[in-house]
Formats: C-alpha cells, sequence, structure tokens
C-alpha cells in the first residue's frame, strides 16, 4: 500500500472516530438534562 493510501484510511479512521465522540458527548449532556430518566428513587441521605 502506498503511504498516501494509509494517511487516506489514517483520515477516514480519525474522522469517524471524532464524530463518535462528538455523538457520545451529546447523548450524555441530554441524559443529564433529564434527571426523570435516572433509575431507581434518589436516597433521602444526600
Amino acid at each position: 500500500m502506498s503511504p498516501m493510501t494509509l494517511f487516506y484510511i489514517a483520515m477516514l479512521v480519525f474522522s469517524l472516530l471524532i464524530v463518535g465522540l462528538y455523538f457520545s458527548v451529546r447523548e450524555f449532556l441530554l441524559v443529564s438534562k433529564e434527571p426523570s430518566q435516572s433509575k431507581g428513587p434518589v436516597p433521602a441521605n444526600e
């Protein structure tokens, strides 16, 4: 494989990694804003 092909593959993997990270952070922020999504009752001693 030529170095340019490896470079393109590396850029593709890197961009997929960034997109996956973006969606993970977005999903985490959406869940953290909605307390009704939390599982179980909230302990009274906190």
